[in-house]
């Protein structure tokens, strides 16, 4: 239930009085508010500025009004809502020129598009606080020829493009901001080219000659990993959310093997990318170290879809371990546990993955895991709410692991003053160990009742 523009210019109105801005008593009358609200339609913004909310629900927001709350009894019979102003002012920012779909049906025949409501409001936000901005319509190409001549008829029509993997992301990015914008939907993308086709041994025995392998920007990262499992070799960025390769490097995804293995930009040997004129440029090569030119790889990664559309990647391999153990410990404050994880580091400690959750995210774990949140588990997997450090050692022997954590212990409960220090080798035990930083985003949801999104409550 959204606030109606009434109600966020009472609100407003409400704020200005307590700054002391002389906005009338607080038995205005009606006709002073509707005034008010008629005014917080936006007109067209100024040259170069594109706001995303509405004036009434930046009031709201700098009023307090959080969430969403009921409508307040005045005389005046405005119904209109933030969501619809907010539509409303989209729409005065451009919409798709004339018979543009059509014409670009025709000339790219099997090309796929979607203005159906529900693929447009599913293409409308991703897992952030931002309120539903869906695009004007959604395409879905299949190969690199068709989404460069999607981007150069865009180009010449000064069509705005938003390039969508996953919607995974948290950043807001994937927002249709003003009106006449095209989603581009990689999921077509979906080869995952193997070198020697990863089905026969090489002549030195190995699988994988090289370690990297071609991939669509659709392809997920667990997809690839499952395609990867006869191989010995696996895609180790791990960023928590089962996100596309393409918009790994857009967004310059890491995770909790990153103390290892580096983030994206470590991760990625090349791309194919798709320019904003059309122009199909190829990136880095499959050599592991390559110094010649300019980087454009990297210049790429984190680049959130603004300088091209990435249509294959080029990802770095590396050995899945054959010895790995997980271990947890609990401290007393965050800045023991960040000693501990900045010690083991300084000693030389070869960990294969590190996180620190506080004592919030700990309690929103329990919370989830007792129930509040979708797909919880048992009460058993609750724990302590303090600072606790997740770590991970991999090695090629039983006793090296073993020697890792042996060490780890002594740096975490001797040097730090850590507490109930437990490792295990076992697969299910290690991924109950890490369930905790895996499920942390929705157990964060579940701690506040009536989240559907970060920062997005619907009571």
């Amino acid at each position: 239930d959204r606030p109606t523009m009434t109600a966020a210019a009472a609100a407003a109105a409400a704020a200005l009085r307590r700054a002391g801005m002389a906005a009338g008593s607080s038995s205005a009358p009606s006709s002073r508010l509707s005034s008010y609200a008629a005014r917080a339609r936006l007109a067209p913004p100024s040259k170069g500025t594109t706001p995303l909310f509405s004036a009434a629900a930046s009031c709201c927001c700098r009023s307090g009004g959080g969430g969403s709350f009921r409508q307040q009894s005045t005389t005046t019979t405005t119904t209109t809502t933030v969501a619809a102003a907010e539509e409303e002012r989209r729409s005065s920012l451009g919409s798709l020129p004339p018979d543009f779909l059509s014409s670009l049906e025709y000339d790219i025949p099997g090309l796929v598009s979607s203005t159906n409501r529900y693929d447009l409001e599913g293409h409308g936000r991703g897992e952030s606080w931002h309120p539903l901005a869906p695009p004007s319509a959604v395409l879905f190409p299949k190969s690199t020829a068709e989404v460069s001549s999607i981007v150069s008829r865009c180009a010449e029509a000064a069509v705005p493009i938003i390039p969508w993997g996953a919607g995974t992301s948290l950043e807001g990015h994937v927002s249709a901001i003003r009106g006449g914008t095209v989603t581009l939907d990689m999921a077509r993308f979906d080869s995952i080219e193997l070198p020697n086709d990863g089905s026969s041994p090489s002549d030195d025995g190995a699988l994988l000659p090289d370690a990297h392998v071609h991939v669509g920007a659709g392809v997920t990262r667990r997809t690839l990993n499952e395609s990867l499992r006869h191989t010995g070799m696996s895609f180790m960025v791990d960023p928590g959310a089962d996100a596309t390769l393409g918009g790994m490097v857009a967004c310059g995804a890491s995770g909790t093997a990153a103390v290892k293995y580096g983030t994206m930009r470590e991760n990625v040997l090349g791309l194919q990318v798709v320019l904003p004129d059309g122009t199909v440029a190829v990136t880095g090569t499959d050599a592991v170290k390559s110094s010649a030119g300019y980087d454009l790889t990297a210049l790429m990664c984190g680049s959130e879809g603004t300088l091209g559309v990435i249509t294959r990647v080029t990802a770095r391999l590396h050995p899945v371990p054959q010895h790995v153990a997980a271990a947890v410990c609990g401290f007393g404050t965050l800045h023991d546990a960040a000693g501990a994880a900045a010690t083991l580091r300084a000693l030389g400690v070869d960990v294969e993955r590190c996180e620190l959750l506080d004592s919030t995210s700990i309690e929103a774990f329990n919370a989830y895991a007792r129930g509040r949140g979708r797909g919880c588990g048992g009460g058993s997997d609750t724990m302590p709410v303090r600072p606790t450090l997740f770590l991970e050692f991999a090695g090629p022997s039983v006793d090296s692991v073993a020697e890792k954590v042996n060490m780890a212990r002594e740096v975490c409960v001797d040097g730090q003053g850590g507490s109930d220090f437990a490792f295990t080798s076992s697969e299910h035990e290690r991924r109950r160990l890490w369930s905790a930083r895996h499920r942390l985003y929705y157990a964060s949801l579940a701690l506040r009742p009536g989240c559907t999104g970060a920062g997005r409550c619907t009571r």
